[in-house]
């Protein structure tokens, strides 16, 4: 089973809410993948609303396109759980989430995923990384009618910075 891997890069907001922190955010990721030697771009905006200290349901718009796939846009929604932990200044610490989620799209692209990752916090700067991987309910078809993978990993750089709502 071949599976399609793309880097993102995470801009803004945070995963897991440090005390202190609003309870809605945003961010904004973009990033490249391959599959069989073809590429992808991917653009998400994310809303994450922090129910608790260490709850963020997640709901991001997306949308994929490509020289050899159709246009793929929806929704994604997760439940991530997260917790941290801050030098007594909260200027130095570590962030982990994790947690399921589902993807609502178009051209036979809705799925069920899960998504976990850590995040370095120095001073006002948080660096992190992580995976997602999407398993689709349907098989797709490139815009040659060549299948895509049922299952798709995504590897994400997370650079903070954004804002609040």
């Amino acid at each position: 089973m071949k599976k399609l891997i793309s880097i993102l890069l995470v801009l803004g907001g945070l995963i897991s809410s440090p005390a202190g922190a609003q309870n809605l955010t945003y961010d904004l990721s973009g990033g490249v993948g391959t599959y069989n030697g073809n590429t992808y771009t991917e653009i998400d905006v994310g809303l994450n609303w922090y129910l608790t200290n260490y709850l963020n349901w997640r709901n991001s718009l997306f949308t994929q396109f490509g020289s050899s796939i159709d246009n793929v846009y929806g929704l994604d929604t997760a439940a991530i759980f997260g917790t941290s932990f801050y030098n007594d200044g909260g200027k130095f610490g570590i962030e982990g989430f994790a947690g399921p989620g589902l993807r609502f799209a178009n051209e036979d692209a809705s799925g069920y995923f899960g998504k976990a990752g850590l995040i370095f916090a120095i001073g006002g700067l948080r660096i992190g990384g992580g995976a997602q991987v999407t398993k689709y309910y349907d098989t797709r078809r490139d815009k040659f009618g060549f299948k895509m993978p049922d299952e798709e990993v995504q590897y994400f750089i997370i650079l903070s910075g954004g804002g609040n709502l």
